[in-house]
């Protein structure tokens, strides 16, 4: 158990790492846009970036979305994989299931078909066809 908590601790250090760097790359291409002064929130930011120590405190202000979008979308896509795959898996349960059902119901015909041949009894036509399993 302390082995497991101890690798999640540097991951959890490489993720904070991750969304430091992405909100201070942010931070930097917001100051040096040129296009960013037309939008509001972006200008804002823009101005504030110019200002002394503007980028770090930019950055600063960016890295809790920056992180909420890395890992709440990195969450959403495995998720959804996740789901896709239980889902393809519940299909090839089905498949699986119906497959063994015909392939019980086959063997169960032969055995009634070597049962009444063994005892000497002739099928009536429908019987037949049933256990041949044309009927289905």
């Amino acid at each position: 158990m302390a082995d497991s908590d101890n690798s999640r601790s540097w991951w959890r250090f490489f993720d904070g790492s991750v969304s430091v760097s992405a909100s201070m790359l942010l931070a930097v291409l917001i100051d040096s846009c040129a296009l960013c002064d037309r939008l509001p929130l972006l200008g804002f930011l823009g101005e504030l970036a110019e200002q002394d120590d503007g980028v770090i405190i930019v950055a600063t202000l960016l890295l809790f979305p920056t992180t909420a979008a890395l890992y709440g979308g990195a969450k959403v896509i495995f998720a959804a994989k996740e789901a896709v795959e239980k889902k393809a898996m519940e299909r090839g349960r089905q498949a699986g299931r119906q497959e063994g059902l015909q392939e019980a119901r086959r063997e169960e015909r032969a055995r009634i078909s070597k049962v009444l041949a063994e005892h000497g009894v002739s099928p009536d036509s429908e019987l037949a066809r049933r256990l041949t399993g044309e009927s289905e």
